[in-house]
């Protein structure tokens, strides 16, 4: 679907009125648009999950309910330090 000349022209003209810190949130979102648009053929199952038996952080976010979980914690976090 193409975009006509009267819609360019209609931008452009209400593009004319944004202050400069406008100017900048749209030139940031059209870039978001633009990457969004060339990786639309990523699908979430090409997205390697986090799991918590590699994940110090997650396995520490599992234990987090069990008291003490701050020795816990710094135990799995700094263990190797």
């Amino acid at each position: 679907m193409g975009i006509t000349q009267a819609t360019k022209q209609k931008l452009l003209h209400e593009i004319e009125y944004l202050s400069h810190p406008s100017i900048v949130e749209l030139q940031h979102f059209i870039r978001y648009l633009q990457f969004k648009q060339a990786n639309t053929g990523i699908h979430s199952d090409d997205i390697p999950m986090l799991s918590p038996e590699h994940d110090p952080i997650l396995h520490a976010l599992g234990i987090v309910d069990i008291a003490p979980f701050s020795e816990t914690i710094d135990e799995i976090l700094y263990e190797a330090i």
